[in-house]
């Protein structure tokens, strides 16, 4: 009887170690950003035009949670070896899909900047949408979706639909230097103007299959709006709620809370001087 109860305390003994070990290396992946990743960067200085060697190119490991879909990885590098580069790069510098080219002429093909496992996907713009022509490929937006509650004209909501997603073109500009030149292209202004054009229609973005079916049934059923970020944020933002009509009557009657609550300000007085005749 000792001896079956001192087995037993061995094995919960063991079984407490390995759920201890497996928490500690799950923590340190969430802690670390999860595995790593291996993606090319440049050895030496890359000019725009030049043609991509391996010699020429190494790669780095960073944490999962830091990858972007405009990185290009290792097992990528058959793929991107002899493509010309549409932008120049500085040694040590990773290398992004935006800034190949895919032929000679340095015009860019959409499908060759689908990452592996990703999808191209475009929405319908408006000015608003497509910041009066001002948005770029390469640039990162979030994703809003407003449209009714249910399936009649009931209540309209708004909803954080996607984040943190990578545009690959804005109408036909795919990016890079040759991008200028195309008529209607992101220089392609009159002369003596600095004006952007603003004829940006569609906006096609990176997505995974789940999330494209995701934009398309949600452009069908309402309207879809982009917010712009900056390049450098990768944070993501859980638990964002829908915004309602009640949201903006609250925010409102908060408004005017703080506006009653604020002292008015005082007249200040004005003395009359009047000198001696």
């Amino acid at each position: 009887m000792n001896r079956k109860a001192l087995w037993v305390s061995v094995a919960a003994v063991l079984v407490g170690l390995l759920l201890l070990v497996v928490y500690q290396r799950q923590f340190e992946r969430e802690t670390s950003g999860g595995p790593k990743i291996r993606i090319l960067f440049a050895v030496n200085d890359l000019v725009s035009g030049e043609a991509l060697q391996a010699a020429k190119l190494g790669f780095r490991e960073i944490p999962e949670a830091y990858l972007e879909d405009r990185h290009i990885r290792q097992s990528d590098m058959n793929r991107v070896i002899g493509v010309q580069m549409a932008t120049a790069v500085r040694a040590n510098q990773a290398l992004l899909w935006t800034d190949l080219a895919t032929t000679s002429s340095g015009r860019r093909d959409l499908s060759l900047l689908v990452r592996t496992g990703m999808r191209a996907v475009t929405i319908r713009a408006d000015s608003t949408s497509s910041f009066s022509g001002l948005i770029r490929a390469g640039d990162r937006v979030d994703v809003l979706a407003t449209m009714s509650r249910t399936n009649g004209e009931g209540e309209r909501v708004t909803l954080p639909l996607l984040q943190n997603v990578l545009v690959l073109a804005a109408g036909s500009d795919l990016g890079g230097e040759q991008a200028a030149a195309q008529p209607g292209g992101a220089a392609s202004t009159t002369a003596g103007s600095a004006q952007p054009r603003t004829d940006v229609t569609m906006i096609t973005l990176t997505v995974s299959l789940e999330e494209g079916a995701l934009l398309v049934f949600a452009q069908d059923r309402g309207r879809l709006s982009l917010v712009m970020r900056n390049p450098d944020d990768i944070n993501m933002i859980e638990g964002l709620p829908e915004t309602t009509m009640n949201n903006l009557i609250q925010s409102r009657d908060q408004q005017q809370q703080r506006v009653r609550g604020t002292p008015a300000p005082q007249p200040q007085r004005i003395e009359n001087i009047t000198g001696a005749r």
